[in-house]
């Protein structure tokens, strides 16, 4: 191993972007979580006066990109070349997800697995609205850098337009289902209120027929009442009758006091019939 030392101006010109480049592929090596590798690619480009390397070069810069400027040259030569299939597999897996949700709404559940989704869905498009707006710029990376920036934004630019048609295909199958559930409830409701009507008639037509049955016993009561008590009233006149029949025929040798006493039983009993009656 040996160990030499350079001096460049900073990372920002093509020769420190491909000591950029050299850095990354070095800790990617070195370290075995991803997540390291990126944030210390990211310290460099802040604040970064020099590299150390795991061969023993050491390159020095002589000012720091500084916040703003190390953010965007990192996001150009780190996130835009290197991991930006990584982040368009995200949002294609956010989309996934929103597709779920709203499946899962539809289905009945609660509204908040819907908006949980459109909400990861919606950090991830930020994602990749910040590296389309950290994307290299032509004078800086010259004609290959400049076909591969137009092609990075060319796919960025489709990925965004194809999930802006995702969401509103969504958004209208949201409408189209709320429709059909107003269409449904509508038709629920009139067939309730059609069923309540014919009950209802039913009702009143099977009140109406008891009405009139009970009338027309009313009636028949009444009238073999009045029949049974006219033919008792004519049975006591006829039995009346036959008792007068009678004292005639006895009465010469009965007292007149008893004659008198059966012919007031005879009549009191008439009259309790014809009272009856």
């Amino acid at each position: 191993m040996f160990n030499t030392s350079e001096t460049i101006k900073d990372l920002e010109i093509p020769e420190g972007r491909r000591l950029l480049h050299d850095f990354y592929h070095d800790r990617r090596i070195k370290h075995a979580i991803e997540l390291r590798t990126v944030l210390d690619c990211w310290k460099l480009c802040r604040n970064g006066r020099e590299i150390q390397f795991s061969d023993g070069r050491r390159v020095r810069f002589e000012t720091n990109l500084g916040f703003k400027l190390g953010t965007r040259i990192f996001f150009e030569e780190i996130v835009g070349r290197h991991y930006y299939n990584f982040i368009q597999g995200l949002v294609y897996g956010g989309a996934m997800l929103v597709l779920l949700a709203v499946s899962l709404y539809l289905a009945g559940y609660s509204l908040m697995f819907a908006i949980s989704a459109f909400a990861i869905e919606a950090l991830l498009l930020l994602l990749l609205a910040v590296a389309t707006a950290y994307s290299p710029n032509d004078d800086l990376t010259g004609a290959n850098g400049t076909g591969a920036s137009e092609g990075l934004l060319s796919s960025i630019n489709s990925t965004v337009r194809e999930m802006t048609n995702a969401v509103s295909d969504l958004f209208r199958l949201i409408s189209q289902a709320d429709i059909r559930q107003d269409v449904l409830l509508t038709r629920l409701t009139e067939h309730f209120s059609k069923t309540n009507a014919e009950n209802l008639r039913q009702y009143s037509e099977k009140l109406d027929e008891t009405n009139g049955l009970l009338r027309l016993f009313l009636e028949t009561t009444y009238h073999n009442q009045a029949e049974l008590s006219r033919q008792q009233v004519a049975a006591l006149q006829e039995t009346r009758q036959t008792l007068d029949q009678l004292v005639e025929r006895f009465g010469a040798g009965s007292p007149s006091d008893e004659r008198a006493a059966d012919s007031a039983a005879v009549r009191a009993g008439v009259a309790s019939a014809q009272d009856r009656g």
